[in-house]
């Protein structure tokens, strides 16, 4: 199992029944569901020579179609990674960096989202 599937299972083991990685969505998912993807990396912190840590980021965009089913699986995200261990190897603490406020795609019959971001030291 990847790491980002071990990222999904942590989802559903906190109650998100449908969690998809990018790039494997349905055409036509129910709703509601979250995707999860890695994002890209950089230091949090670098020296005068640019040297730094960089951070393990992830990312989590959650979908439905009511701002209160969209709002549920975002807060069970965020009560499953944020200041907590995750489930990888090392158990690295994440913390939350940005989460969007609710956002509704006109493009998409209406679908309402919020994204998250994660990062830990990796």
């Amino acid at each position: 199992m990847s790491d980002l599937d071990t990222i999904a299972a942590a989802l559903v083991t906190a109650g998100v029944t449908r969690v998809y990685k990018l790039g494997v969505v349905p055409a036509s998912p129910a709703y509601p569901y979250a995707v999860v993807s890695w994002s890209p990396g950089a230091p949090t912190v670098r020296t005068l020579d640019g040297t730094g840590q960089p951070a393990g980021r992830f990312t989590v965009q959650h979908f439905g179609r009511t701002a209160e089913s969209v709002a549920a699986i975002a807060d069970l995200s965020f009560a499953t990674f944020d200041g907590d261990p995750l489930p990888l190897a090392g158990t690295p603490v994440a913390w939350q960096e940005v989460a969007s406020p609710v956002y509704r795609d006109p493009d998409d019959q209406g679908v309402l989202s919020i994204t998250h971001s994660y990062r830990f030291a990796a």
